[in-house]
């Protein structure tokens, strides 16, 4: 597939994410970004994933913004930290990969 194809498709995902749960989408972000320049990327990136989701569901009630911790609630979690965090990942690999 060719880059710029990629790099379309991640910036779907990207936008996706912020727009079903832009606070865990934006926690993504970061990871992605953080987990560039770890070793062990390919593993910290899920491992972080979950982490995130979980903790989201166990604030977020804490802060308001639900009743209680829900299964559902944290798939969304998990779709939106998975699509910020691995597709800066990926398109940051695949860039440097290029260059």
């Amino acid at each position: 597939m060719p880059f710029e194809a990629g790099v379309a498709i991640a910036a779907v995902f990207i936008i996706a994410a912020i727009i079903v749960d832009w606070p865990r989408a934006l926690a993504g972000l970061a990871l992605g970004a953080i987990c560039r320049f770890l070793p062990y990327a390919t593993l910290v990136v899920p491992i972080g994933i979950i982490t995130i989701a979980a903790a989201g569901e166990y604030l977020y009630p804490m802060i308001g913004r639900t009743v209680e911790p829900t299964l559902g609630s944290f798939a969304l979690g998990v779709f939106s930290v998975a699509g910020t965090a691995s597709s800066l990942y990926i398109t940051i690999r695949n860039l440097k990969d290029r260059l």
